[in-house]
């Protein structure tokens, strides 16, 4: 109980915390020396967009970063309105823009820059646009079940419909997915590098130094230092990488997510799509992803297309639309790497962000048209949307599909257009000391303790986290089951269908979008056959405020070191307002309580909010039954407030009005006047949120057996 309202604590928020520390780790990585700049360049400039009909759009980040910053030289991305031809990179060398990285596929030139250059460029024929080296934010196994995977995996029907592998369950055997991230721990079993991993890439372009406005000032080991003569050549991969994840965890998480093979745990844990191929090109570090190397990844990715049939591209990374509304501009160079794939038949899927029900949270890239965007919600009874997960500006004015080609013209949707599991995720955890694989044994950041919530046998190669990073993820697994099933459907096709079968949710579509991913259904639409019934019911229905299916506690069913789990096996739990006794009334209903041990414990536990407070911190409200050494039961209640260090802190409040076990359900009543005292504020009228039940093993040990998670309730 010591850590239990640390699990409260976001992780998405981690790497702004800790991007100092970040800065410090890439020092080694060079910024190019005033030293080495013209005379030309040292001039002061003062840098304004031309608005001629022929001038270049110009990134206003990179204008306004220039203006501040006269003397500077900086990795910027020329993008063509075709490939650049000889003439073009000769203009760029007769301006002192002497060698740079051309991409193969990709109409872009990426070269360093400064304001005097910015300035011919911007007016040079041929060019569409200009951009600055935004660093982008890095924004799993009960989650499979709740969206049907293995489901689909049993559907004889679906299995008998395999053309493309007969006799075989749908796994998304030989679908490449293209994995865009921090890299991959291909050393994991469940990421083996040749079987399930079949490209791993490092980019030296992928370390970034940040500066003023949170743009990628130096690249890597300084483009300088890799180019040692003058020219225009591809972009450097180091491939066939055994370990291209070296600080963070992030991208060895979420590529797990998609397509692990949980050969580690025994399938215990695993990914959505078991039987498809990783390309992993590593793309950034813990401080983010640099465009330049985004960029790259793309190049990669489509001139290897046919090599690997990458059919599906993932992006768990990107930035907000308050922050960057430019990148809704169509000749954001991002736009036009994803509006490419998706012209090259690859489906696009993003993050939708993890920057809450703030106006401009969502990530403008992922409502591109051409992309997807993927919202998080818990992955067990009604599927609530996560606290974080972005909301969207409205519900849906631009469009879903954008055609093929797609008309770069087409409005975005600002809104996500599907949900999926995004908190307390277990996946890999990656060999070393990335935050991302070690952020669940603190635990303050990612929703679950690791030590209590996954079996000490797999803590070694198994981590917690959340977000929208790792919910995106579900849906590239589930398009990669879509893909093995019908390899002819188009990416406007994918979404369409996603939409479609989506499991219906209470809430608006710019909180959820269309619902929740159904893989069943979306797989058995892929095939041609008949919908079937949604893998669980989203809508709450008179009854239990938390409903939680039957034989999902960790150990499952029969014996323990404590001795039953039946005990331990959550059905269902409430939270009801005693008005006339003015107290609040806690039920929660196990398998089997015939048999209690010492040490058993259970527990029940809900956020209130001080509405005359906006920018106050939830406080966690609790109550617990545990068996004694005598045979008796101890109940006891509580609360659980963040200090201002980001930490947790548990302060047992003392007995309950009452609390009693009768057959297989325990009840407990708490009065209002208590939980007023523990608040400093009124509760009754208010909605409480994050209920949660919890059942534990045994004495001495923290690992829960059993956790539901529910809908809200009101206090009234």
């Amino acid at each position: 109980m010591a850590t239990r309202a640390a699990i409260k604590k976001r992780f998405p928020r981690l790497l702004s915390i800790l991007a100092s520390l970040a800065a410090v780790l890439i020092s080694i990585f060079c910024i190019p020396s005033a030293g080495s700049r013209s005379s030309a360049q040292l001039k002061t400039t003062t840098v304004t967009t031309t608005t001629t009909l022929t001038s270049a759009r110009v990134d206003p980040k990179l204008v306004k970063y220039f203006n501040l910053n006269t003397n500077a030289t900086v990795p910027v991305v020329i993008t063509y309105k075709s490939k650049p031809s000889s003439a073009d990179l000769s203009q760029l060398q007769s301006i002192g823009i002497k060698k740079g990285f051309a991409l193969q596929t990709l109409p872009m030139v990426i070269a360093p820059m400064n304001a005097a250059q910015l300035a011919s460029v911007q007016t040079q024929p041929g060019v569409r646009s200009i951009w600055a080296n935004h660093v982008m934010t890095a924004f799993t196994n009960e989650s499979r079940p709740f969206i049907g995977v293995p489901q689909t995996m049993a559907d004889r029907e679906v299995t008998l419909a395999n053309q493309q592998h007969p006799g075989m369950p749908i796994s998304g055997k030989g679908v490449g997915i293209g994995y865009v991230d921090t890299g991959c721990d291909a050393t994991h079993n469940d990421l083996k590098y040749g079987t399930k991993v079949i490209q791993n890439v490092i980019q030296p372009m992928s370390e970034a130094t940040v500066g003023d406005g949170g743009l990628a000032v130096g690249i890597g080991i300084n483009i300088f230092d890799i180019l040692y003569s003058e020219g225009f050549y591809a972009p450097v991969y180091i491939e066939n990488q055994q370990q291209s994840d070296v600080e963070s965890g992030h991208g060895t998480f979420g590529s797990a997510v998609a397509a692990g093979t949980g050969a580690q745990s025994g399938n215990f844990y695993g990914g959505v799509a078991p039987g498809a191929n990783l390309v992993v090109v590593n793309s950034g570090n813990e401080l983010g992803l640099p465009l330049v190397s985004i960029l790259g990844a793309y190049d990669y990715l489509l001139v290897h297309q046919f090599d690997y049939n990458i059919r599906v591209i993932n992006n768990s990374w990107g930035t907000t639309l308050a922050s960057s509304p430019e990148a809704l501009d169509p000749n954001d160079p991002i736009n036009i790497a994803t509006r490419n794939a998706h012209d090259s038949n690859i489906t696009v899927v993003f993050a939708a962000g993890n920057d809450g029900d703030v106006a401009g949270a969502i990530n403008p890239y992922s409502t591109m048209p051409w992309t997807i965007s993927v919202a998080a919600g818990l992955k067990r009874g009604l599927g609530t949307p996560a606290s974080f997960s972005s909301r969207g500006e409205n519900n849906g004015t631009g469009v879903d599909v954008a055609g093929q080609p797609a008309d770069p013209t087409a409005q975005p949707n600002l809104r996500p257009d599907i949900t999926a599991p995004g908190v307390d995720i277990k996946s890999a955890r990656m060999k070393g000391a990335g935050i991302t694989n070690t952020a669940g044994l603190l635990p303050i950041f990612v929703g679950s303790n690791d030590v209590s919530t996954i079996p000490p046998a797999f803590l070694p190669f198994y981590a917690t986290s959340q977000g929208t990073s790792f919910a995106c993820p579900h849906v590239t697994g589930v398009v990669a089951l879509m893909l093995e099933a019908n390899p002819l459907l188009t990416p406007d096709d994918v979404v369409t269908t996603l939409r479609a079968t989506a499991n219906p949710m209470p809430y608006e579509e710019r909180v959820v979008g269309a619902g929740y991913v159904d893989a069943h259904n979306a797989v058995r639409r892929a095939l041609g056959l008949s919908a079937v019934a949604h893998p669980f019911n989203l809508f709450p229905e008179p009854g239990p405020v938390i409903v939680d299916p039957e034989g999902d506690q960790i150990f499952g069913t029969g014996l323990d070191v404590a001795g039953t789990t039946d005990a331990q096996d959550i059905l269902s739990a409430d939270y009801k307002y005693d008005a006339a006794n003015r107290q609040l009334v806690y039920t929660m209903t196990l398998k089997n309580l015939s048999l209690k041990n010492y040490g058993n414990s259970w527990e029940q536990s809900s956020n209130f909010k001080n509405p005359a407070d906006p920018n106050s911190t939830d406080t966690t409200i609790y109550v617990s039954a545990t068996m004694t050494q005598t045979g008796g039961v101890s109940y006891v209640y509580g609360k659980i407030t963040t200090l201002p260090n980001g930490t947790g802190n548990q302060t047992s409040l003392g007995a309950p009005d009452s609390g009693e076990i009768n057959g297989n359900t325990i009840t407990i009543r708490l009065s209002i006047d208590k939980i007023n005292s523990a608040l400093g504020y009124n509760a009754v009228g208010l909605t409480s949120t994050a209920t949660e039940a919890r059942a534990q093993v045994g004495v001495g040990l923290l690992f829960a057996s059993d956790i539901a998670n529910g809908a809200n309730f009101v206090v009234q």
